[in-house]
């Protein structure tokens, strides 16, 4: 008796499970329209070539920029050692299900603000 009850929810959990993983696919399809190979610049010293910064960065404001003797350039692994970023799908899906699960989406979310502006400038002016 609870055995087929069981059995008989798990043709619309899987169907619900579908639907969710659509929805996260296409999320990730986007992200990596957007974002593929964003996330591996970071600021280095001039003089040393050290990495100065754990942050993503951009070449020209709005998005964030180097200060004072470093300069933007890659190639840096990435945020949480390479593991956040959209550049495969793989990865991508990943990272839109860090954020919809809410555990660690804020990082996600300022790293994408320092580059966001400008990527999607980008994309907009060579599309036009």
């Amino acid at each position: 008796m609870v055995l087929k009850s069981i059995m008989k929810a798990m043709v619309p959990l899987l169907q619900i499970g579908l639907l969710l993983f659509f929805a996260i696919l296409m999320f990730a399809i986007i992200g990596l329209d957007f974002y593929m190979g964003k996330f591996h610049r970071t600021c280095f010293k001039n003089d040393t070539g050290e990495q100065a910064a754990d942050f993503p960065c951009g070449m020209e404001a709005p998005a964030r920029t180097c200060e004072g003797d470093t300069i933007c350039r890659e190639y840096w692994t990435g945020p949480n050692f390479g593991i956040t970023n959209f550049d495969n799908i793989l990865f991508a899906v990943l990272t839109v299900f860090q954020c919809i699960t809410m555990e660690g989406w804020v990082d996600i979310l300022y790293n994408v603000s320092l580059i966001a502006y400008c990527a999607f400038t980008v994309k907009h002016i060579k599309n036009n």
